[in-house]
């Protein structure tokens, strides 16, 4: 038998973080496995070297409004790629790639890099028919599969919601030797002492509730470096609105790099409301950056242990994150290897290897 063929869906190669985790997951287990990425649709902001790549479609707008109809019609496109190139088993590791997977009669693994539980928490608040509807979604997807979760917190709240064949949590791999020599790469770093924020989802992320608190925060110099995100009139006017003099506010696209810009900051800051497990938590403490963020449900508190805990805000509290920041600019512990061992791309990829096999190992012979 020759090497095990997987292919990882995704949906896209935009900048985001489950993009960025499939990648490196592929990259770790290269020559231990055959592994294909397969876009649902041909969009693209960077290429990925060495990794074998197909797409289902060039654009799924009307895939996307044709609902249910639409994932289907995606299955039966996916279905063909994965049967010309002989799949032995495949790994959904997004929610809309889930969707178009369920169709599919395969081995497979679902990657769940987010709590759903917590979107079902905000849903039964604000429509209950939306929460029923999710809710019976998800149930119908997942009970039953294969699924792996990217933090412990992930997979306890699953449980008390769904009845899995098999769940496991295996981290997000990082290669932390790699990420301190792509730090000293040139990039043009701010001259002056800048503290960092990463990503462009201004809801998501709560770009408001940093912006905030950095409107409290006590150094009146320090300015705030938004990674990920250009000038918008979103972010101008809260900028107004919490009285920022314009000259703090530092824009910045998005790079396939940027560490250089992590590691010369004073410190990282993660403002979110929900997050699966932040990879730019441990890619800051790779590169001894002290890092505040708010407490999450999952994620965060697996990072920031110990000596570092103090540094977890409450989530949607401005007051609360600036008195974080105030404290980390004040004083910080020594950032040593034990916070962030456990994300080493070789322990991952061996975990993520041994779920493969042993699912493999569980199916029934062919007749």
């Amino acid at each position: 038998m020759g090497k095990i063929k997987v292919a990882h869906i995704i949906c896209d190669l935009l900048p985001g973080g489950g993009q960025k985790s499939t990648t490196d997951l592929i990259k770790s287990t290269e020559g231990k496995v055959e592994n294909y990425l397969v876009l649902l649709e041909n969009k693209r902001s960077y290429e990925v070297e060495g990794i074998k790549t197909f797409f289902i479609c060039e654009d799924k707008k009307i895939y996307k409004k044709l609902d249910i109809l639409g994932d289907y019609l995606l299955s039966l496109k996916l279905r063909k790629l994965l049967q010309e190139l002989e799949i032995d088993i495949v790994v959904s590791h997004m929610e809309v790639t889930a969707k178009v997977l369920r169709f599919i009669n395969i081995p497979k693994i679902y990657y769940m890099r987010v709590d759903i539980t917590q979107e079902l928490k905000v849903l039964e608040k604000n429509s209950f028919t939306r929460y029923k509807k999710r809710e019976y979604l998800y149930k119908k997807i997942f009970d039953g599969q294969n699924l792996i979760t990217i933090s412990q917190d992930t997979e306890k709240n699953l449980l008390h919601f769904l009845s899995p064949k098999k769940i496991q949590t295996i981290y997000n791999p990082f290669d932390l030797e790699n990420i301190p020599q792509l730090a000293n790469e040139a990039a043009n770093v701010p001259e002056e002492d800048y503290l960092i924020q990463i990503g462009s989802d201004i809801k998501r992320k709560r770009q408001d509730i940093l912006l905030e608190a950095f409107s409290k925060i006590k150094d009146r110099n320090i300015k705030l470096l938004l990674l990920g995100t250009e000038e918008n009139e979103e972010i101008l006017n809260l900028i107004e609105k919490f009285n920022i003099q314009r000259n703090r506010i530092i824009f910045h696209p998005f790079t396939t790099n940027p560490y250089p810009f992590i590691k010369n900051a004073k410190i990282l800051i993660m403002s979110s409301q929900r997050e699966g497990l932040p990879r730019v938590i441990v890619e800051s403490l790779a590169l001894e950056t002290p890092v505040v963020s708010t407490d999450c449900d999952t994620g965060p508190r697996e990072i920031l242990i110990g000596e570092l805990k103090p540094y977890l805000a409450k989530v949607n509290d401005p007051d609360d994150l600036a008195e974080k920041i105030d404290l980390a600019l004040e004083r910080y512990p020594e950032i040593t290897d034990r916070y962030i061992e456990k994300f080493d791309k070789r322990e991952i990829s061996e975990n993520f290897l041994l779920y493969v096999k042993s699912i493999i190992a569980n199916q029934p012979e062919q007749q």
